[in-house]
């Protein structure tokens, strides 16, 4: 359910024009406001529903709602009544939509007067700064950025236009390019794990690496990301980190990749662009993955996988062959089961 309380209200928006700014191909001659956005299940007159896979199709065949995004592929599966949005893909005119539909509102330009910012740090146009955020000396930071509560941008870091600092955020030895996000409680720039185990006690190795974060990243709450040991730890354009991902020192992550939620990435490992870690992957360090490798949930990889690979499994294989040593392994266990 949307909570106008949290969300606001929708903004209405006539059909037609919602199919123009949203890709979609509207498959009857007719128009009305969009009033709301509801699942399948819950949508009523007005409302705005998207039909995602073949697990809701008893949904889509029984729901109220005015209109749906869907592909060409399930036209026939629509109650007569209700106007199909035909899309290529779902999922992303759904996000456009939203975006119109729930434009996001401007942040407010002001300082608080709880803020402490140094003499000389630098604040550009239109910034909103929280109450007790902290900016140290010689921060730079760009035009209309966002920086919460509580959240502190230590000395020398510069944070690039149009980016959104959440709250209780830690910057530290960073440079973050523009229209970056970073939800709460992330810390960027902290020291890595240089610890040495010797005869007479743990030897820290000093961390003088930064942090340096591309334009439109955006990285999850209680993620952390170490500056490097001597070499950077660089996160290209456009890569989305999700929620409690741990990046180590001197990791390189290239451009428009994805990792989500609790991977694990050792330190001096290299990813490629577009690569996909799903939930749980760990990654040693010093090794590379190449561009376009997509990693299965809990995978564990310990060597470096060539580009366009998808791989699975502890230890990470190709995908294919680790689906049949699942398979194999089930039917092994069932056979036994079956002779005692």
């Amino acid at each position: 359910m949307i909570d106008k309380i949290f969300f606001g209200d929708v903004k209405h928006v006539m059909l037609s024009e919602l199919a123009i700014i949203g890709g979609f191909t509207k498959v009857k001659d007719v128009d009305f406001p969009i009033t709301g956005v509801a699942t399948l299940a819950r949508a009523g007159s007005g409302d705005l529903s998207f039909f995602s896979g073949r697990k809701y199709i008893s949904d889509l065949k029984n729901t109220k709602a005015s209109a749906v995004i869907l592909t060409e592929a399930n036209l026939n599966d629509l109650p007569e009544n209700v106007v199909g949005l035909v899309s290529s893909n779902v999922m992303v005119g759904y996000a456009k939509a939203l975006d119109v539909l729930y434009p996001p509102e401007p942040h407010l330009h002001h300082i608080c007067s709880t803020a402490k910012i140094h003499e000389t740090a630098k604040i550009g146009d239109g910034c909103y700064i929280g109450d007790n955020a902290f900016i140290g000396e010689n921060v730079e930071i760009g035009d209309n950025v966002f920086i919460g509560r509580n959240t502190v941008i230590e000395d020398n870091c510069k944070i690039g236009s149009g980016s959104n600092i959440r709250n209780n955020v830690v910057i530290s030895h960073s440079i973050i390019g523009n229209d970056a996000r970073i939800n709460s409680g992330a810390v960027i720039g902290e020291s890595g794990f240089g610890i040495l185990p010797t005869g007479s006690g743990m030897v820290y190795v000093k961390q003088l690496g930064r942090v340096i974060i591309g334009d439109r990243v955006r990285i999850g709450a209680n993620t952390t990301v170490d500056r490097g040991s001597i070499d950077d730890t660089v996160i290209g354009n456009d890569t989305i980190i999700d929620n409690l991902v741990q990046l180590g020192h001197n990791v390189q992550i290239g451009e428009k990749s994805i990792l989500v939620a609790q991977v694990g990435i050792a330190g001096s490992t290299k990813i490629g662009n577009n690569v996909v870690l799903a939930g749980q992957v760990g990654v040693v360090g010093h090794i590379e993955i190449g561009d376009g490798v997509m990693a299965a949930a809990k995978s564990g990889i310990a060597s470096s996988v060539e580009p366009g690979q998808m791989v699975g499994g502890i230890p990470a294989l190709d995908a294919d062959l680790w689906k049949r040593q699942v398979a194999f392994l089930k039917t092994s266990v069932a056979r036994k089961k079956t002779t005692t």
